[in-house]
């Protein structure tokens, strides 16, 4: 033996266990669920799919923004004003009567700006004033089949103004509107909101002075009228001066004919109080009524006398106690109160409390009215009739009022009458003149007055900021599209992703295999391209042919990541087995391309440069590549010799490890599944053992072709070589169970191909093998 293994044999070696130790997982990393590591670990395996989809969709998006049609907006602001706020509301009144028309509330002249014909007044002006470009205003061009271009007619033109014209008030509390239009033309949308304003102004001040003009008309028939029935009124006086010799109207006479007309105007204000005093008594009874039906008669039949009483009774005592407090400010600030203040305000308490009780006894418990409960109604029906009280009192006082007027106007009636009849009608008759003039001379101050006003009329609208021509678009907005285009993208990577990692069931992580019950006994990273051999390895064969291939790294490079995680295998096979070395040594894996031939030549490699006598055998009769890897003729091998046409000395060839032996597969066979069952290569075997100290066998991958039955079947140890990310777990699976079935001794399996940094499962990753292996060759 090898004085390494000597070395490793005198104590200081790991044990099984603690060899593997290496490879070994914590137990919280060996879990398959989804964590913040294997999101990271996915991505970056991912980068980039990721990369390239998030460039194209971006650029898609870009390119998909650059082809929209721009669109541009400008925004004026004008304020709005109503008559009733310039000056002279009186007027103003006098034109709404006049002409029937509404004040110019800001919803009413927002309506209008949204009219059609309003749009159409601004495409008349526009077009009136020859700026109808196509370049500036393509709202009134249309594009034809052939691509001629066609002036639009008005209407079109002002159904376009009208969808593209917008509104909105710029603060609830004031009355400035901001007008806006959008257009693929920045200045058709300036040209438009400038325009509509312009209208808005010049109309509004149009139909002002109009309106102002057809009130000034109105006032002056109305003039001419009162005019002429002034000079009528003074006739007729003049006719009955003239007719009775009466001139003037004596004392007695003015002062009954006056205060017949003060009581008769008196006399009617009272009945119109009345009126509304019965009206607001019928509406505060239906009110109750709503409340609870027949709750009127309740009242009217056992309540409301009662109450009543205590609320006249309130009244007068709370009138005293007001006339108290207002004699004598002070009261309340002395340190006693005063008895008579005192007795009332308890009086005024206890008054209340009972009409509150004898509002209550009008509802049960369960009655309820639109949710209130029992104190919400009695406070309710309290109000209600407290005003009904307040109402009733005030009807008497209006009816007596009425009869007491009744009576004088009976009194004033008789002096009138005791009146001699030509002195009546004199009274008359100058009464009538006198408001005739009165109302000529109010008329004449209001014409006059319009006459002046409606040349200063001027339109609704002030414009505060003019629309100017936008510096750019506001659509399409090529960052956000382009950022919704990344991410749509990103989306639509993320789902291929976890479409092909859901749907992926190749050996993808260490921590896969750990679960298993084989251990691995070595995880050997992706085979980078070597371009030297600074490791103290070879680049060409001197026993083989040609160059030596980068999979033979155990040649090229002794110092390489590869070259290291080779020995920890051949480490890992000794030390499982209690430092004893297994004979045989099977290597086989469950699907073609897993790599096992390499695998087993390094492995035999490792061996012989510990100075173990190997040999390796290669029986893989349907795809040999031993021969190939060690630069040897595979004109005669282990076919040959079991066939007896070549001997053993024949078939067994030297490589450039000295320590090393190899025997290829030789010719090729018909039928290869029934050499390996011969008994001379069973005595073959036997052979090599008392000869060598380790025989490597590259076996057929027993997933797919069983060949190798009886070589696995008699192995004092048999390897099992899986592909990272390419073997199916399922296929890996029914391997071990196969081989469980022929009684094979699996000692462990073999990570082919393992690329730390891509694994969330790995506990060293990439970095630890950098680490530890980038100064490797000053020990080599």
């Amino acid at each position: 033996m090898s004085q390494s293994l000597q070395k490793n044999s005198n104590g200081n070696n790991l044990n099984s266990h603690d060899q593997l130790s290496t490879f070994s997982l914590p137990k919280n990393e060996q879990t398959d669920g989804l964590d913040p590591k294997t999101i990271v670990f996915t991505i970056f395996r991912y980068k980039w799919l990721i990369l390239l989809f998030l460039l194209a969709g971006g650029t898609a998006a870009w390119y998909y923004a650059d082809s929209l049609t721009p669109v541009y907006e400008s925004r004026g602001t004008i304020l709005i004003s109503s008559p009733d706020n310039r000056g002279n509301n009186e007027l103003s009144r006098i034109i709404n009567q006049t002409t029937g028309g509404a004040n110019a509330t800001l919803a009413n002249e927002m309506q209008v700006m949204q009219s059609g014909s309003f749009a159409r007044q601004i495409a008349r002006n526009l077009s009136e004033n020859g700026e109808v470009e196509i370049s500036n205003l393509p709202s009134f061009w249309r594009e034809n089949e052939d691509g001629s271009v066609d002036k639009r007619d008005l209407d079109a033109v002002a159904n376009t103004i009208r969808s593209g014209l917008k509104l909105q008030l710029v603060n609830r509390d004031s009355d400035v509107l901001e007008l806006s239009f959008t257009s693929s033309s920045p200045v058709e949308t300036a040209t438009m909101v400038n325009s509509a304003m312009n209208v808005y102004v010049e109309e509004s001040t149009i139909q002002n002075r109009q309106d102002a003009e057809s009130t000034t008309e109105f006032l002056e028939g109305e003039r001419a009228r009162i005019k002429q029935a002034l000079e009528e009124s003074e006739q007729k006086l003049k006719n009955f001066m003239d007719r009775t010799g009466i001139v003037r109207v004596d004392n007695q006479a003015t002062s009954a004919v006056n205060r017949r007309e003060q009581i008769q105007a008196e006399l009617e204000e009272v009945q119109l109080d009345l009126e509304s005093t019965e009206l607001a008594i019928k509406n505060q009874e239906e009110e109750l009524e709503r409340i609870r039906p027949g709750l009127i008669s309740d009242f009217s039949e056992a309540v409301a006398p009662r109450i009543q009483s205590f609320q006249e009774t309130l009244g007068e005592y709370e009138q005293e106690r007001y006339l108290i407090l207002s004699n004598y400010p002070n009261v309340r600030q002395r340190e006693t109160t005063p008895p008579r203040l005192k007795f009332l305000d308890e009086q005024i308490e206890d008054l209340k409390e009972k009409i509150s009780e004898l509002s209550a006894e009008i509802f049960s418990e369960q009655d309820e009215y639109m949710g209130m409960q029992s104190a919400e109604r009695t406070q309710m029906v309290t109000e209600i009739q407290n005003r009904l009280v307040e109402l009733r009192l005030q009807k008497n006082q209006f009816e007596s009022r009425i009869n007491v007027l009744q009576q004088r106007k009976e009194d004033a009636e008789e002096s009138f009458q005791a009146l001699p009849n030509e002195m009546i009608q004199l009274a008359q008759l100058q009464r009538d003149l006198e408001m005739q003039e009165q109302l000529y001379l109010d008329v004449s101050r209001r014409y006059a007055d319009m006459s002046t006003w409606k040349e200063t009329q001027y339109g609704n609208g002030r414009i505060i900021d003019l629309a100017t021509v936008p510096g750019g678009p506001i659509s399409p907005n090529k960052i956000m599209i382009t950022v919704m285009g990344v991410v749509l993208s990103g989306m639509i990577a993320g789902f291929i992703i976890v479409v092909r990692e859901f749907f992926d069931d190749t050996i993808s992580s260490i921590g896969t295999i750990k679960t298993h019950e084989v251990p691995m006994l070595a995880a050997i990273p992706t085979l980078k391209k070597i371009t030297s051999t600074n490791g103290g390895g070879i680049d060409t064969y001197k026993i083989g042919k040609g160059k030596v291939p980068n999979e033979m790294v155990l040649f090229k490079d002794r110092s390489n990541i590869v070259s290291e995680s080779i020995r920890r295998l051949k480490n890992n096979i000794i030390f499982q087995n209690s430092d004893n070395v297994p004979k045989t040594i099977a290597i086989t894996s469950s699907e073609k391309g897993e790599g096992k031939t390499s695998i087993a030549c390094n492995l035999a490699l490792a061996f012989a440069d510990e100075g173990y006598k190997t040999l390796i055998v290669d029986t893989d009769f349907r795809r040999p590549r031993v021969h190939t890897l060690f630069g040897l003729s595979n004109s005669k091998g282990i076919s040959d010799l079991i066939k007896g046409l070549s001997s053993t000395s024949e078939v067994i060839q030297n490589s450039d490890n000295r320590y090393l032996k190899v025997i290829t597969s030789g010719s090729k066979l018909e039928r290869p599944e029934s050499l390996v069952n011969d008994k001379n290569f069973e005595a073959f075997l036997k052979k090599m053992d008392s000869i060598f100290d380790v025989i490597i066998l590259d076996t057929p991958p027993f997933g797919i072709i069983s060949d190798s039955t009886s070589l696995l079947r008699n192995a004092d140890a048999t390897v099992m070589v899986a592909k990272y990310r390419k073997t199916n777990k399922q296929v890996y699976m029914h391997t071990l169970d196969e081989l469980r079935r022929i009684n094979s001794n699996v000692c462990g399996m073999v990570l082919n191909g393992f690329e730390p940094d891509k694994d969330p499962a790995a506990h060293y990753g990439s970095g630890y093998y950098k680490m530890m292996y980038d100064g490797y060759k000053s020990y080599a």
